[in-house]
Parts: structure tokens; C-alpha cells; sequence
């Protein structure tokens, strides 16, 4: 296997927007700019945007070398768009959650119904993953996507850092993140895309999102790619699939445990 070389690691995150007061979600459509494909980037550095993805805001930060740089640039466009919603309406906010129940009233505008807007696929099974049909009961879901860029990339040493991913970040989180309802939907074991400057992981919510989740989730997508580096053995993939895709808390210690994660 081909070392993975001048890595760097970037993210596109959602989030949620909230009303404070009532502490109910507000649709972020006409109050978040940008689109899918067009992100607004207006006043920000280079490499940073915000658009609009169904009723979320969506942002995107540069590919980082450095976990303060990852971490900075993530809280920079979280306090980017904080502001900017508070500019619209100082009660309304940010909440970084893998799931909330969306009022009906923020669910008009056919865009909150849109589900998907590219397939992902299942390193596990090298499959697409089958698309959601719908959202029960207004649930809507946030994820936290993570973006490994490396030389020369190729399927195949993706297949890897996803599996290692899973390991190291998904399973972790597991303790965490106690939401189950985005992993009926989105963010199994396995999810992800191939983008051309390398892989990104779909397996985490936008609950690993709060500020003191971020140099963990830096430190062990690294600790992966250092994993795929270093020839170790592929974990097992059936343990770390249920593992996630229940939500199995003693599963995740005992992976943990049996793979010296430190975390």
C-alpha cells in the first residue's frame, strides 16, 4: 500500500439554525446566502464559505495542515454565521445536533423536502447507499463531513482511510454523540464520497461539531491516516459496522479497548 502523502484535512459542515426563545429549529432558507455548487464567500479569507443546504446552513472551510488551524477555521465560520442570523434576528442562533423535529411552519417551501443532493457509497459493501425516502415525523439531520486530501489519490487507499476513519472517529463518537436517529438515514458505517483531491467521510453528525469535540476529531481522522501509513491491519468491519450503525455504546469500549484507540 502507497504512503499518504501531504495530507491535508477540511470539512462541510451543517448545522442547525434556532430560535432561542422558543427553542424551536427556523428554516434557514432566505436567511442563509449561497447555494449548492455557489457558496456565498463575501468579506471571508480564502477557502471559506456558507451556502444553503435544504433547510440548513452549510459551510466550508480550507483544507488545514495543523489542528488549530482545523479548529480556528471551523469556529470562525461557526461564529461567522452566528452572526450573521443574529443580523437577521437577534433571537435566532446556531445548534449543532445530529437531529431535531422541524415545526411544519419551516417546511413550506418544497427546498425543506429535498433529500440528497449526490450519492455516497459504503466502503464496506462498494455500493451506493440507498437514498432516504423521507424524513418521519419532521426530523431533519446535520452532519459533519470530514475531507482528507493526499497525493495522488486512489479508491483504493480510500476504502482504507474510511475504514480507519470508522475506527478511530466514528466509533468514538459513538460515546458522544448519543443521537440514533441520523444513522437510520445518513452517516452509517462506510459513508462516503470520492472527491478528486481524495476521500470524505460522511460518518459523523454535526454534534461532533461543538467546540470541544473539534481537536479530538482532527487528532483521530490523523491517527487513521497515520493507521493506513503504518500497514496496520484492517479492523474488523463487521464489529465496527454494527458498532456504529447501532449506536452500541459497550461495542464501541470494547473496539476501543481492543484496538488501543486513544481518544
Amino acid at each position: 500500500m502507497k504512503k499518504v502523502k501531504n495530507v491535508t484535512i477540511g470539512a462541510d459542515p451543517e448545522l442547525f439554525i434556532i430560535n432561542t426563545k422558543t427553542n424551536e429549529v427556523v428554516s434557514a432558507i432566505g436567511i442563509i446566502p449561497g447555494e449548492k455548487g455557489k457558496p456565498f464567500t463575501d468579506g471571508m479569507p480564502k477557502g471559506f464559505g456558507v451556502e444553503l443546504d435544504c433547510i440548513l446552513g452549510e459551510f466550508n472551510i480550507p483544507p488545514c495542515t495543523e489542528i488549530n488551524e482545523f479548529v480556528e477555521s471551523i469556529k470562525y465560520m461557526k461564529n461567522w454565521i452566528r452572526n450573521w442570523v443574529k443580523n437577521v434576528n437577534p433571537d435566532l442562533d446556531i445548534c449543532c445536533k445530529a437531529s431535531m423535529n422541524v415545526p411544519a411552519s419551516q417546511l413550506k417551501d418544497p427546498k425543506a423536502s429535498e433529500i440528497g443532493c449526490m450519492p455516497d457509497f459504503n466502503a464496506y459493501t462498494k455500493k451506493a447507499n440507498e437514498k432516504p425516502e423521507g424524513y418521519a415525523d419532521n426530523q431533519r439531520v446535520a452532519g459533519f463531513h470530514i475531507h482528507i486530501g493526499y497525493d495522488q489519490p486512489d479508491i483504493k487507499t480510500n476504502l482504507q482511510l474510511i475504514k480507519f476513519f470508522d475506527l478511530c472517529c466514528g466509533v468514538p463518537s459513538i460515546l458522544y454523540d448519543r443521537d440514533t436517529f441520523r444513522r437510520t438515514l445518513y452517516g452509517q458505517a462506510g459513508s462516503f464520497r470520492n472527491p478528486k483531491y481524495g476521500v470524505e467521510a460522511r460518518t459523523l453528525s454535526s454534534f461532533m461539531l461543538n467546540d470541544e469535540y473539534l481537536p479530538m476529531i482532527f487528532k483521530q481522522t490523523q491517527l487513521a491516516i497515520d493507521m493506513v501509513n503504518d500497514g496496520m491491519p484492517l479492523p474488523d468491519g463487521d464489529l465496527v459496522q454494527k458498532c456504529i450503525n447501532t449506536s452500541n455504546e459497550t461495542l464501541a469500549r470494547h473496539l476501543i479497548n481492543l484496538y488501543n484507540i486513544t481518544f
